[in-house]
């Protein structure tokens, strides 16, 4: 049971992979696309420890929710690439 509750992060990793190369990011920018998975190996680590010994259960919310929503915000307030101009279209056969 405790694989599914990484299903939804590994599935929105996967999709933000595709909307940044869609929308024109390349190289390093791509690894916010990793945020969910982190988010939620961290909550579960967090969550198992606050179990244990006890200790604020707000923050980790946050963290989660806060990196859940990285790629959003970087897709929102980054700047995009510039869009690339097609060149002249010179016809490649002979009239």
């Amino acid at each position: 049971m405790t694989i599914l509750s990484f299903l939804g992060p590994v599935i929105a990793s996967i999709l933000y992979v595709i909307v940044f190369q869609k929308a024109g990011f390349r190289g390093a920018v791509m690894f916010v696309c990793a945020a969910p998975v982190l988010g939620a190996v961290l909550t579960r680590i967090l969550v198992a420890s606050i179990v244990m010994g006890g200790g604020p259960m707000a923050g980790v919310f946050l963290i989660s929710a806060a990196l859940s929503l990285a790629p959003l915000l970087v897709l929102a307030f980054m700047a995009w690439p510039p869009v690339e101009t097609p060149g002249l279209n010179v016809p490649t056969e002979n009239n």
